[in-house]
């Protein structure tokens, strides 16, 4: 039975995002080799920064991450703090149960890992994600 008015049901994803309202799926990687490829070669920790910023930034569809911003001296401790809130906000458009992201201060100094394993997270729940 049917109640009058009600249709099927446009799923919402705990921000309030419809169902595929979210941009592309990103990339997954692993977070253990990032951190540890980043300790090896410190442009590679640039890349992957620059690369999952832009992924991030699409996927939320939302033009408040400017990956370049990262690079200017006090502003990046500014950016990174922040960053913990828009991935949860990104984890509850994908639909990730109990959504939760890592403190900030955790961000700030091992960003490779915490920002690798959050993305990789969004994308699984979101649909999947392309294999490195």
């Amino acid at each position: 039975m049917q109640l009058a008015g009600a249709g099927p049901m446009m799923g919402g994803y705990g921000g309030g995002a419809p169902a595929g309202g979210f941009g592309p799926i990103g990339q997954t990687r692993n977070p253990i080799m990032q951190l540890v490829i980043g300790c090896i070669c410190g442009f590679y920790l640039l890349y992957v920064l620059w690369v999952e910023i832009n992924e991030l930034k699409a996927f939320r569809q939302k033009d408040d991450l400017n990956p370049i911003m990262f690079f200017v001296p006090i502003l990046n401790i500014i950016l990174i703090w922040g960053l913990p809130e828009k991935v949860l906000e990104a984890k509850q458009m994908a639909g990730v149960p109990n959504a939760q992201v890592s403190h900030p201060i955790l961000y700030f100094f091992l960003w490779p890992y915490f920002l690798t394993a959050d993305l990789n997270e969004i994308w699984q729940a979101a649909g999947g994600g392309r294999g490195m």
